[in-house]
């Protein structure tokens, strides 16, 4: 009597439990002062010049590979240039950080969409992370850039 809904119950949990930590493909809204919201989605940014660089993280045991999109190139294909002076990155849970323009390089940091060639889930800091190649340079290893390399990114916008 009891079996059947103990194997639905055992069902659903595994279900629920691998839903979470599967991909989803949640766009990223770029928000400019003017015009309609820019939605990416995950083959949308696939599409865009790539940049990968190896690297390790306060968030991450060892070296991993990180790929994606050059942040400069996402504020470019919005339309985001000289009349604005800071971008604000909001993540799902709406944590956000503010990012002075002059300080985003051509090629760093990036938007990552892929951590050692896969995409990243919600709860593996997915499903975009701003990522700086920490190794790279002592000026990537700072409180200011740790603090701008916001996780669960979900949100681009010109704030000045």
């Amino acid at each position: 009597m009891f079996r059947p809904t103990i194997a639905i119950l055992l069902a659903l949990t595994l279900t629920a439990g691998n839903a979470t930590s599967q991909p989803l493909d949640i766009p990223l809204v770029i928000a400019t002062k003017e015009g309609a919201p820019l939605h990416l989605d995950l083959a949308d940014l696939d599409a865009m010049p790539q940049e990968s660089f190896v690297t390790g993280t306060l968030w991450t045991e060892g070296e991993t590979r990180f790929s994606g999109v050059p942040l400069a190139v996402l504020l470019d294909r919005a339309g985001i240039g000289d009349d604005a002076t800071r971008i604000e990155l909001v993540a799902l849970n709406d944590y956000k950080v503010e990012i002075p323009l002059e300080e985003i390089e051509d090629t760093r940091p990036i938007v990552a969409t892929r951590m050692d060639g896969k995409v990243m889930a919600v709860r593996d800091k997915g499903p975009y992370w701003l990522v700086y190649p920490y190794d790279e340079d002592t000026r990537y290893r700072t409180e200011a850039i740790y603090a701008r390399s916001i996780w669960q990114l979900g949100q681009l916008r010109v704030s000045e």
